[in-house]
């Protein structure tokens, strides 16, 4: 097994800001790679630059030195932290390149890769760069990985024209501006730059394919998992939630400066202690008017099955679940009053009505309920709105590829059993270092996955189209709406969960509260977090 800590072989690369020291890394399968890890994309953001958009990192004059990692962003609470070292200056990439250069004279294309974590957390570290050396550097693909200014960091807001919140989104962009820059100094086409995302990674990936201050850093993009309308994208007011904590900590003051002011002369040890929510972007988002781009877009087919698994419910519980578990949780978490409002019982009713009391076998049982539970969370939290935006991308002229990710490995399914299907998240541990689910493993089964998944990612870099003979990705369209079913087998299914985006459709022209974007209709309006 190679030694992933052997970083002696150095590799030089001068960028505009000055030369770094990456080193080479040979893989346990012989993929060569040469990695940056920690390479500034801006200024650190602390002190007066706390809650400032990132402006450009200052050059440095010796060598830099990027053979480790540098620490992750500060996470929204403690409850997010996995004994790793944090702090707020972040805002460094790393890039994972194939080791020769291109026959190309253009260069690679380069995989931008931005982290899920809801907006509160995530992080790049756990990316590792060994996977991503077998499975791209060694298609021909540069990777980089992008950490971004999350929770209050990030998404704190005062309503202000001067404060609208969203930095993590200008950190992002801020990174696609130093990678067009700087990525031919190590290899790559700046002219095919390939932006992709996980979860709200995906929600993020979705804003700058519309942005027009980040929609013409790249040029194709890959969303996994999440689209901007996704309640967890949007769904919380961060105005409020930013004066609240500030009122916490003891600021008195309802002026947005002083409160601004008050909170840059905190510690994060502090802000951390008070902050128990999150804060994410809350200004409505954006019509698609914006230029198609060429776009994959994937999903997991059982999303909601992470959310059963991480409750952590006792096995006593799982052997007897029933449509009254699943009852509860619609009443006190999905759809309560201090929620949704007026309507609160009439929705609650029109959901449970569906999902437990429609189409049950005579012989439903705890399994039966806990993939009914699950299926449902998955809708709320995925499936509906993203069917609903790639709609909207496709009427629109944007040709899209969609995929279904249909697997999971056999000690990770056997933590939850009855929950079939693969869940949120299932697809990372394919393609970096990143272990998700205790206990999974790649067998030969996931390793032909990996494959195809590496064949798509690399197709779709060097063409804009991913089909390849093997996989026969269709393009998809909204008379058959086919879709690449990913699992040993590759197939191609039609009009996924169809009766169930109806219900969701009729769902939602009945009530003035939205359930699936967490807002009245009043509140639905076009406009871009990104337009200021």
């Amino acid at each position: 097994m190679t030694d992933l800590h052997d970083r002696s072989n150095s590799v030089f690369v001068q960028t505009q800001y000055g030369q770094i020291e990456g080193f080479i890394h040979v893989a346990d399968d012989g993929i060569v790679a040469n990695i940056f890890l920690g390479v500034p994309y801006a200024k650190p953001p602390i002190g007066e630059l706390r809650f400032e958009r990132p402006i450009p990192p200052e050059p440095w004059q010796n060598i830099l030195k990027t053979k480790q990692f540098r620490d992750s962003c500060i996470p929204y609470n403690y409850d997010s932290i996995q004994n790793e070292p944090f702090s707020e200056d972040c805002l460094y990439i790393n890039v994972i390149a194939p080791s020769e250069p291109s026959d190309d004279p253009k260069g690679y294309p380069v995989l931008v890769y931005i982290h899920g974590g809801g907006f509160w957390y995530g992080d790049v570290v756990k990316c590792g760069f060994d996977k991503a050396s077998k499975v791209f550097a060694s298609r021909g693909l540069i990777t980089v990985t992008v950490p971004y200014r999350v929770g209050l960091y990030g998404f704190m807001s005062l309503g202000t024209a001067e404060d609208p919140g969203n930095i993590g989104l200008w950190d992002q962009i801020a990174a696609l501006k130093f990678i067009k820059e700087n990525i031919k100094y190590f290899g790559g086409n700046p002219n095919n730059i390939i932006v992709w995302g996980q979860s709200a990674g995906s929600a993020s990936v979705d804003l700058l394919t519309l942005s027009p201050h980040s929609r013409n850093l790249f040029h194709k993009a890959i969303e996994g998992s999440g689209v901007a309308t996704c309640e967890f994208a949007g769904s919380q007011p961060s105005t409020r939630v930013t004066k609240e904590l500030a009122a916490a900590m003891g600021c008195t003051s309802t002026n947005p400066t002083e409160i601004k002011a008050f909170l840059k002369n905190q510690t994060w040890q502090d802000i951390m202690n008070v902050s128990s929510t999150q804060f994410i972007p809350d200004k409505a988002y954006p019509n698609y008017l914006a230029p198609p781009k060429p776009l994959i877009v994937g999903l997991m087919t059982l999303e909601g099955g992470t959310f059963i698994w991480l409750a952590g419910k006792p096995a006593s519980e799982l052997a007897t679940y029933s449509a009254e578990n699943v009852t509860e949780t619609i009443r006190k978490s999905y759809a309560p009053e201090i929620k949704v409002g007026p309507e609160y019982e009439a929705i609650q009713n029109d959901i449970i009505n569906y999902f437990l009391y429609q189409n049950v076998p005579s012989n439903a049982n705890s399994s039966f309920y806990i993939q009914r539970h699950a299926e449902l969370q998955s809708d709320l939290m995925f499936n509906q709105q993203i069917f609903n935006e790639t709609d909207l991308k496709v009427k629109n002229g944007w040709p899209v590829y969609f995929y279904l990710w249909n697997h999971m490995s056999s000690p990770v399914q056997a933590t939850l059993p009855a929950a079939k299907g693969a869940w949120h998240t299932s697809e990372i541990y394919y393609v970096f270092d990143q272990l998700v689910y205790d206990g999974d493993v790649l067998g030969p089964d996931e390793i032909k996955i990996q494959n195809y998944y590496g064949d798509i990612f690399a197709q779709f870099a060097y063409t804009g189209n991913p089909r390849t003979p093997e996989n026969k990705f269709p393009r998809y369209d909204l008379i058959t709406r086919r879709i690449l079913w990913i699992d040993p087998t590759l197939s191609i299914k039609f009009n996924f969960i169809a009766e169930r985006r109806l219900f969701w459709e009729k769902h939602v022209s009945k009530f003035n509260f939205n359930i699936l974007r967490g807002r009245t209709r009043n509140e639905i309006i076009d406009g871009s977090p990104l337009d200021d």
